[in-house]
């Protein structure tokens, strides 16, 4: 059977460590929808962290995945292969002005969700979105996200409608050091691959 082009299917793990039961059956469950569909099923090893990251750790993965029979078509896809997009898409969110630097740390975000009224554990407050405040610092760069509510529908869970900016904050899409965040490349990387 050809496999079907629309129907493309992925996993994709952080080569970090060993896979654990739960990776395994993400994995089994992408691979077996994929295949039950007649679609590809790519395997993307998100490497994002250069530290922790390793080839090691990418070959264990890839033989526990073909210990239990999960196979995938064509050769494994690295995000640290893929930097070129991950810069392309940056460019355009500057030029669309969806970005704005933020010189925060870790712990004044924190400090600003313990705050009486403050955003909420994990939520950025929003300090450097209407200009730095600390220009010396390193700076990521974040998210612009408009004002307003998204809907959508989940294939699981039905009709969805959230306030973004409330729920989730304004994301990192690179962060302070240079490297990209998840947040960004992992979208740019399934857009691409039709995922």
């Amino acid at each position: 059977m050809a496999p079907n082009t629309r129907s493309r299917g992925r996993f994709a793990p952080s080569p970090t460590g060993d896979l654990h039961l739960g990776n395994l059956r993400t994995a089994l469950v992408a691979w077996a929808h994929a295949r039950r569909e007649g679609g590809s099923f790519i395997v993307r090893m998100e490497d994002l962290d250069r530290v922790t990251s390793s080839e090691q750790h990418e070959q264990r993965q890839l033989a526990d995945l073909a210990a239990i029979g999960i196979d995938w078509d064509g050769e494994v896809v690295r995000q640290s292969d893929r930097f070129d997009l991950h810069r392309d898409a940056i460019a355009t969110l500057r030029r669309q002005g969806r970005l704005y630097e933020c010189f925060c740390t870790r712990r004044e975000i924190r400090e600003a969700a313990q705050a009486p009224h403050g955003p909420g554990e994990g939520v950025y407050p929003g300090t450097c979105r209407h200009g730095p405040t600390h220009p010396e610092r390193p700076r990521a760069l974040r998210w612009r996200v408009p004002p307003g509510i998204v809907t959508f529908d989940d294939a699981v869970m039905g009709p969805q409608r959230e306030d973004v900016a409330a729920e989730a904050g304004e994301l990192v899409l690179r962060r302070s050091d240079g490297a990209w965040a998840y947040q960004l490349a992992v979208v740019v990387d399934d857009a691409a691959m039709g995922i």
